[in-house]
């Protein structure tokens, strides 16, 4: 992503429309239904970001992690990893969902038949990238949504988002994509922009630790003025730039897995710091520190559970 680029979209995220984005996918259970203001503005954020040139963008891995300060919530990171398996020409500015997994699936006459847990946005994209494993090994499907075949349930119990269990019932395939050596070529890049979004997403939670520090007063002074909060704050920091530089690595596709467990661990570290800070104010629900801490932990899992990751990393030596 060139510097032109970055400040386009950083200033797309400015100070009015960054809150509404970082509560844009939050959904409590008691409602239900979806909140026509929440759709509304996803497709905003969707439509600002592909107007900015975000699905061409030349650094993706930066552009992830300016997603993940502002705690996006969307199909843009699935998107860009589609894109690499598949032609322009065929998506065109469509939004895409990752539904792939190492799991037996059923393929007959053209058509597919899977359950595929945990898909992100899956009631508001054009296609879905489904992968299963068969006789022949992982393969790699794109469907497109609204088909009368495929059924969703929104897990309401699970971060108060917008992530699915997804049936595909003889579901048609409109195009065999890629190979399983391209798929885990992709996977690598998706797993490395993920790592991105952590980081982005810990440099946000430990931004807003540090302003509650300078602002909540005990014994008369701001709570940052504490040494053991102060170095404590200064030791996150220090752990953030240092995962910050292997993400940023051009070597780092190399590395995913472990890059993603370290960036995951990070994440999960700093959010749960950030709680501590806020203290019991951090758990209301008009504090960004919970909503922090409750993305860290979905995000944290989402293209692999960190012992899982550093189980492949290890196998790769």
């Amino acid at each position: 992503m060139t510097a032109v680029e970055t400040t386009a979209i950083a200033g797309f995220f400015d100070e009015e429309l960054a809150p509404l984005v970082r509560r844009m996918a939050d959904r409590p259970r008691a409602e239900g239904a979806d909140d026509d203001g929440s759709r509304e503005v996803r497709a905003m954020v969707w439509e600002g970001v592909v107007g900015l040139n975000a699905l061409d963008s030349s650094d993706t891995v930066r552009l992830a992690e300016l997603l993940g300060s502002v705690l996006y919530q969307g199909p843009l990171l699935d998107t860009l990893t589609v894109r690499e398996l598949v032609p322009d020409d065929d998506l065109g500015q469509a939004p895409v969902a990752l539904a792939v997994a190492d799991e037996p699936w059923a393929e007959q006459n053209g058509a597919i038949s899977a359950r595929r847990a945990f898909v992100g946005f899956a009631a508001e994209v054009d296609h879905f990238l489904v992968g299963g494993v068969d006789d022949a090994g992982l393969r790699l499907a794109l469907v497109r949504a609204g088909h009368p075949s495929i059924t969703m349930r929104r897990y309401e119990e699970t971060s108060r988002g917008e992530a699915y269990e997804v049936e595909f019932a003889s579901t048609p395939v409109a195009a065999w994509v890629g190979s399983a050596p391209e798929w885990e070529a992709a996977l690598a890049n998706a797993r490395v922009r993920q790592a991105a979004y952590l980081v982005g997403l810990a440099q946000a939670a430990l931004d807003h630790a540090v302003d509650h520090a300078k602002t909540r007063r005990q014994f008369g002074q701001p709570i940052g003025k504490f040494q053991g909060l102060a170095f404590r704050l200064s030791e996150l920091s220090m752990h953030i730039d240092a995962t910050r530089l292997l993400v940023h690595d051009p070597g780092a596709a190399a590395h995913a897995a472990a890059n993603l467990a370290a960036a995951s661990d990070l994440a999960r570290t700093v959010t749960t710091q950030t709680m501590q800070v806020n203290g019991a104010a951090g758990m209301r629900s008009d504090n960004d520190a919970q909503l922090y801490y409750r993305w860290a932990a979905f995000e944290s899992v989402r293209l692999g559970t960190p012992y899982r990751l550093r189980g492949e990393s290890w196998e790769t030596r």
